[in-house]
């Protein structure tokens, strides 16, 4: 007979049978969009076995339940497995639960982590294909209104230029003046330190030679002409009268006056052209030779980096800049000018569908939904999920790297592979 336990458990048994078969059509009927992620099928979770093998993580940032991804032929990303980590942790041992229907031994596993930066949200959300098309809308609108635009705001900068560079010139005397001491205490420390204990002996010993070597022709050529040109007599007597007692002096500076404007001058016209040769000749071997360069600049990198100097170039520049009130009121006058409001109402009309199709571009649309990459920004970001993951790679292994796996670290950025967003149903809204 069919006693009555046995029909409890059969009304158990359909029971259960009832609520997996609806769970599967609600599943694909109206199951969650996930990019790139076909919906796991009941059958394949329940009766697929699962193999587990220990590796290695060179990173050390995996954590139980991170996903493990595989790429089709098509291009499409899967999960097939997930990361559990093992109580030596610290040493990057962890476990891998692989369901794929694929062996595990013919893939390589790489670890991804997003710190969450600022450059791998702009690597997210600008791909290649997506900075493309904005530059393209860019182009499109420069084309039709650039000529405009230059035309409204091309006075206005002018002007804010004009009027800013007497105030920035006049703040900045003002802001040195206030800081003296310390431009001076500055100064004197260089001076001591690297003028006369490195720049001065550097030039004795690397310099001066250069000059000698190009610059002593000419010089004694033009010595030579000018001593034969000088008159000894004209100068001693005119010396001798200077130092006598009688009323009239100054002979000596007028037959020196005499003698640069008759005399000197024009050999230096005649010897002109060596001169320019042999002063070129001299900063070509000085720009030339390595000591110099090395010394000078070891010496700018040591001024770029000394403390002082920058925390006084930083003061001095907040202020002429930053803190120059006088300066704020210029710009405010030239941008708040009736000018101006009208080139700002112009470029506003101009530039709003082309500002509102980048906005579109990169955070989706009322019709289309939020955008997939501004979608793993927000969980990133956010809800702090999708930072770690391991993707898997087909490799021919070994039986040594089977058996010792070890899941390396990837050293490009790549964003996560799925990202999950709510279906919508056909009036747009989404689905519950």
């Amino acid at each position: 007979m069919f006693s009555i336990a046995n029909s409890y458990r059969l009304i158990g048994l359909l029971f259960w049978v009832g609520i997996f078969a609806c769970t599967a059509i609600v599943n694909r009927s109206r199951q969650p969009a996930e990019i790139s992620d076909p919906p796991i099928k009941l059958s394949e979770y329940f009766f697929t076995t699962p193999v587990q093998f220990e590796a290695v993580d060179v990173s050390r940032v995996l954590r139980s339940g991170d996903p493990v991804f595989q790429q089709d032929t098509h291009g499409q990303w899967t999960q097939i497995g997930h990361v559990e980590t093992l109580d030596d942790a610290t040493q990057g041992a962890v476990n891998v639960t692989w369901y794929a229907d694929s062996s595990p031994d013919g893939f390589s596993l790489v670890s991804h982590y997003s710190r969450g930066s600022m450059e791998e949200v702009i690597a997210t959300m600008l791909p290649e294909a997506k900075r493309q098309q904005i530059q393209r809308r860019l182009a499109d609108v420069l084309k039709a209104h650039g000529e405009e635009l230059s035309g409204a705001f091309t006075p206005l900068v002018q002007d804010s230029l004009r009027q800013s560079m007497p105030l920035i010139e006049n703040e900045f005397r003002k802001s040195v003046e206030r800081h003296r001491g310390e431009v001076d205490q500055l100064a004197g420390r260089w001076n001591d330190e690297v003028v006369k204990d490195r720049l001065i002996p550097m030039a004795r010993r690397e310099i001066l030679p250069i000059v000698r070597k190009h610059g002593a022709p000419t010089a004694e050529r033009m010595g030579r002409e000018l001593w034969d040109r000088a008159s000894v007599w004209r100068f001693g007597w005119r010396i001798v009268y200077d130092r006598s007692p009688l009323p009239e002096k100054n002979l000596v500076q007028e037959e020196w006056d005499r003698f640069v404007e008759d005399e000197a001058v024009p050999v230096f016209d005649e010897h002109m052209d060596e001169i320019v040769v042999s002063v070129q000749r001299i900063l070509s071997d000085v720009a030339a030779n390595p000591s110099v360069r090395g010394e000078l600049s070891a010496v700018s990198s040591e001024l770029v980096n000394d403390p002082e100097a920058r925390e006084l170039v930083r003061t001095v520049l907040k202020e002429t800049l930053v803190e120059n009130e006088r300066l704020r009121q210029a710009w405010r006058d030239v941008w708040t000018s009736p000018e101006a409001q009208a080139a700002l109402t112009m470029a506003a009309d101009r530039l709003e569908p082309v500002v509102r199709g980048i906005g579109d571009d990169l955070f989706g649309t009322e019709e289309g939904g939020i955008d997939p990459n501004f979608a793993r920004v927000l969980r990133n970001q956010i809800l702090g999920k999708d930072r770690r993951w391991v993707t898997t790679t087909p490799q021919r292994s070994t039986a040594d790297e089977t058996t010792n796996r070890t899941i390396t670290r990837a050293t490009d950025f790549m964003a996560y592979p799925l990202v999950y967003m709510a279906d919508r149903d056909t009036t747009g809204d989404p689905t519950p």
